[in-house]
């Protein structure tokens, strides 16, 4: 049986650890916990705490750089495999670095060295509220935590009024519309608890369980991570988007249009969603998953249909 990944993703101090405490706090006497963290700096503050909470767990900790950073991603991956091999851990929590980008962790996961050992359930994005209109220089890393996260935490809700939680909560819906948004403070979420399933998803939907479902068990699941600065007329993608679906279970993103403007890209099967935005920048980075998929194939044909910046 493979084990459940949920990576959980957010800026600096927006509330990622002491997320993972609250999960903890439900799951640490029913499961074995196995928890990851990443940090930039050489020293981890955060596994500290933890560490300090007196929640029982196994910790795997990744310093100096990010795990999605290629200087460190072979070691993850054979750091990873040895956790999982010595800790044998029931679920996984990956807590990510304030500073990562974390498109490519479906490649990751996918390496030959652990994809029979693990698959990612669920990516949540921890947002902090109190500063996130306010970061507008920062918000290409930021966009990119959002825009893969199947649920949003909306957190630090009580230091701001109602009116700008509204706003946050239409950013991030022009960012990733498909997400399962919840409103929080410190992080207080109700996680239930499923007898002989190690699963704390709060808002799980039919679709969304039908993918997971997929991702553990079919075989030879083909992923792929693009990113490109080319321009695509919105017809064009369409098209390309549309045949795609033919053999992918999943494309997620966003793509930038030749008239300046991004467009949000969500498909479940043959179910597709292009939702346009002007707020966006930042380059096209679309996540896509499928049992026939090939990740070269789809960038020579977007390639074809694009423009130079």
């Amino acid at each position: 049986m493979k084990i459940p990944i949920y990576l959980i993703t957010g800026f600096l101090g927006s509330g990622k650890t002491t997320c993972i405490d609250r999960i903890l706090k439900t799951f640490d006497q029913k499961y074995r916990v196995g928890i990851v963290q990443n940090e930039f700096a050489p020293a981890n503050v955060d596994g500290l705490e933890l560490r300090n909470s007196g929640r029982s767990f196994e910790m795997l900790e990744i310093n100096n750089g990010s795990i999605f950073c290629i200087c460190l991603l072979d070691n993850f991956i054979q750091a990873l495999d040895s956790f999982i091999i010595e800790k044998k851990p029931d679920l996984i929590i990956i807590e990510a670095s304030g500073l990562s980008d974390p498109s490519s962790i479906i490649e990751i996961l996918h390496n030959p060295l652990i994809k029979d050992l693990v698959f990612l359930k669920e990516t949540w994005c921890i947002v902090d509220a109190f500063h996130f209109l306010k970061m507008e220089k920062l918000m290409n890393r930021i966009r990119h935590q959002v825009v893969i996260a199947d649920r949003i935490l909306i957190n630090k809700t009580d230091l701001i009024s109602p009116a700008i939680v509204s706003r946050v909560r239409e950013k991030i819906k022009e960012i990733n519309p498909m997400a399962g948004l919840l409103e929080t403070q410190f992080c207080n979420i109700t996680l239930p608890v499923s007898e002989g399933n190690p699963d704390f998803v709060p808002l799980a939907g039919k679709i969304e369980r039908e993918i997971r479902e997929i991702e553990q068990y079919r075989p030879e699941m083909g992923v792929g991570v693009f990113k490109s600065g080319r321009k695509i007329s919105y017809e064009a993608l369409k098209k390309l988007i549309h045949d795609y679906t033919r053999n992918t279970i999943r494309i997620k993103g966003n793509v930038l249009l030749e008239n300046g403007k991004t467009v949000i890209v969500q498909t479940v099967y043959k179910k597709i969603n292009i939702k346009t935005t002007d707020k966006m920048l930042g380059n096209t980075c679309l996540i896509l998953m499928g049992q026939n998929f090939n990740l070269s194939e789809f960038s020579r044909e977007y390639r074809a249909m694009t423009l130079e910046k």
